[in-house]
């Protein structure tokens, strides 16, 4: 299935995504890798790549039932924009929100009650398309996406995406059971109410992720060069095990002078990945506790992708990225 065109950000972002801007603009083809893919157990030292490479693997932090260290309340808004000569042209507006204890979401398409021992912490995400290009192409996107996440292991309990684009309308809930251990997906086409709704079961993963909640996941980690992230991630009907990569900590362009980041490396493109096109991404976390996603890159052989945090601090406004340097993979 074709992802949104701005959701290819929360994948980026590692957590999290590109519903390809380039897939919407250039490639009329899905980049998507539809085969599920069995995610490698986290508790080991070592594990294989899906490429056959052996990994050190960083020992993921789960627990947080002492306390979330990123605050209720925290809004990011990212600024995205395409690029592949001549064109170089901003495409939207994506948000990440924490809204603390859970609390209804609206429009979900399933009855759920969150178990009454575990208080649950609600995230949101928006992707509103932007830019002059768009509106030529007559693109309009307005997606949502929530969370509801468990503090005790932070595996996603349920995800709910709302995608508006164009004509297109739809729901799609997913309830990560653990006592039958499956994820159950139904999509509810809202354009259409002659479309039956669709349900579809996978397997559950121990400790598996939404697309947003892996997002968060990645901030709440210890970093450690050289060492990879690997943990199990369900996202529009399919099952993926994600690997990112932990780089060297380098400094960005600010307004207010460089600052210390943690490069990321999701290793999401290529045979058996998310994305089966050529590819790669790579993002910049701040230097903290918090790990906010400050900048990211993703190049394709239909163009660059970049998003960059608009409310870092007042004042203190990322650089842009030198259109030098958002050279295409060929």
């Amino acid at each position: 299935m074709r992802r949104s065109t701005l959701l290819l950000l929360l994948l980026m972002l590692l957590i999290a995504s590109l519903a390809s801007v380039e897939a919407r603009l250039q490639d009329p083809q899905p980049a998507v890798n539809p085969a599920a893919i069995p995610a490698p157990s986290p508790s080991k030292d070592t594990a294989s790549s899906t490429n056959g490479k052996s990994l050190r693997l960083l020992p993921l932090r789960r627990d947080f039932t002492k306390g979330f260290e990123i605050p209720t309340g925290e809004k990011l808004e990212y600024e995205i924009k395409y690029s592949r000569f001549p064109i170089y042209a901003t495409v939207g507006i994506v948000s990440f929100e924490n809204l603390g204890p859970a609390s209804p979401i609206p429009g979900l398409n399933i009855d759920y009650a969150p178990p009454a021992e575990e208080q649950l912490i609600r995230l949101r995400s928006t992707a509103i398309s932007k830019g002059i290009l768009l509106a030529i192409l007559g693109i309009d996107v307005h997606d949502r996406f929530e969370n509801l996440v468990s503090p005790r292991d932070f595996s996603t309990r349920l995800s709910f995406d709302e995608i508006k684009e164009g004509k297109k309308h739809r729901t799609q809930s997913g309830l990560f059971d653990e006592t039958q251990q499956q994820v159950k997906y139904l999509t509810t086409n809202l354009a259409n109410a002659a479309v039956p709704p669709k349900i579809k079961n996978l397997p559950r993963e121990e400790g598996m992720l939404s697309l947003l909640t892996a997002i968060y996941f990645v901030r709440l980690q210890k970093y450690k060069e050289g060492q990879t992230m690997v943990f199990p991630v369900s996202y529009d009907e399919e099952n993926y095990s994600f690997e990112i990569r932990v780089g060297k900590t380098e400094k960005l362009k600010t307004a207010c002078g460089k600052i210390k980041a943690v490069r990321l490396e999701p290793q999401l493109f290529g045979p058996g990945r998310f994305f089966n096109r050529k590819g790669e991404m790579k993002m910049w976390m701040s230097h903290d506790r918090l790990h906010v996603p400050l900048q990211l890159v993703a190049r394709t052989s239909s163009g660059t992708v970049t998003a960059r945090l608009l409310n870092f601090r007042q004042n203190c406004q990322l650089a842009e990225v030198p259109e030098e340097e958002l050279n295409e993979v060929r």
